[in-house]
C-alpha cells in the first residue's frame, strides 16, 4: 500500500470502534455529499432506519448540522430508544400524518426499502433531497410522480474516499462523544486464530439483528 493511501488514526482511540471506520466513512461520504446536494433549509431531516447504518449516520449527522432537528424513523422501538441523541423518534407504522422534513436519508435496504422511500417522499417537502444508503438485492418500486410533482433530488451512497476518511478522524478527534456512542453497537468480539474461527464469527454475525461483530486476530 503506497503511504499516501494511509490515514493516521488517534493513539487513544477504541480499537474495536476503529475496525468499522471503514462503514462509518460511508456515512460520512453521504453526509459531505448532503452538504454540497441540499438546498439551504434544514430545518428537519429525517432518516428512516433503526439499525447500524442508521444509528451511524445519525450520530454523524448531529456531529455535523447541530442545529438541525433530527427524527429517526424505524420499527423496533428497543433500537429506536438508543437514538438519545436525536430530536424525536417515530415507529414506521405511525407516523403523524403532519410530520413534514426537508430531507431525508434511507437507511433501510432490502425489501423494506420500497416502503422507506415511499414514506419519505409522502412526507418530505417540495424541493427536498432523498439520501439513499441502504442496499437492495432487487429493483425497488417508488412513486416517481410525486417525485416530479415535489421536484425532489435522489443519490445514492455506497462507497468512500481517502478524503471521507480524513473527514471522520477529524470528527472523531472534534467529537470525542461519537466513540462513546459507537461503542454501544460494538456487538460480539471473536479471537481468531484459524479458519474456524473466522467461520464462527461470520456465523455470530448472521444471527444478530444489531451490533458490529469484531474479530480480533491474534497469532
Amino acid at each position: 500500500m503506497e503511504p499516501d493511501r494511509l490515514v493516521v488514526l488517534p493513539e487513544d482511540i477504541n480499537l474495536s470502534v476503529a475496525a468499522f471506520t471503514e462503514i462509518v466513512s460511508v456515512s460520512v461520504h453521504a453526509l459531505r455529499r448532503f452538504e454540497r446536494f441540499t438546498h439551504a433549509r434544514r430545518n428537519v431531516v429525517g432518516i428512516w432506519g433503526d439499525g447500524n447504518l442508521g444509528y451511524i449516520t445519525a450520530i454523524f449527522f448531529k456531529a455535523m448540522f447541530p442545529n438541525t432537528k433530527l427524527y429517526i424513523l424505524g420499527v423496533d422501538q428497543e433500537k429506536l430508544s438508543g437514538f438519545s441523541f436525536a430530536d424525536d423518534t417515530f415507529s414506521v407504522s405511525d407516523i403523524p400524518d403532519d410530520l413534514y422534513i426537508d430531507h431525508a436519508f434511507e437507511c433501510v435496504g432490502g425489501a423494506a426499502s420500497q416502503q422507506a422511500i415511499n414514506q419519505i417522499i409522502d412526507h418530505i417537502q417540495p424541493e427536498g433531497t432523498i439520501s439513499i444508503l441502504g442496499v437492495s438485492e432487487y429493483p425497488v418500486p417508488i412513486n416517481t410522480r410525486m417525485v416530479l410533482e415535489k421536484g425532489l433530488r435522489i443519490f445514492g451512497s455506497s462507497r468512500s474516499g481517502r478524503e471521507d476518511f480524513l473527514k471522520t478522524v477529524e470528527l472523531y478527534k472534534e467529537h470525542p462523544e461519537i466513540i462513546g456512542y459507537l461503542r454501544n453497537i460494538v456487538g460480539a468480539q471473536v479471537e481468531v486464530r484459524s479458519i474456524e474461527d473466522m467461520n464462527k464469527a461470520f456465523e455470530t454475525d448472521i444471527h444478530k439483528s444489531m451490533g458490529k461483530t469484531i474479530m480480533l486476530w491474534n497469532k
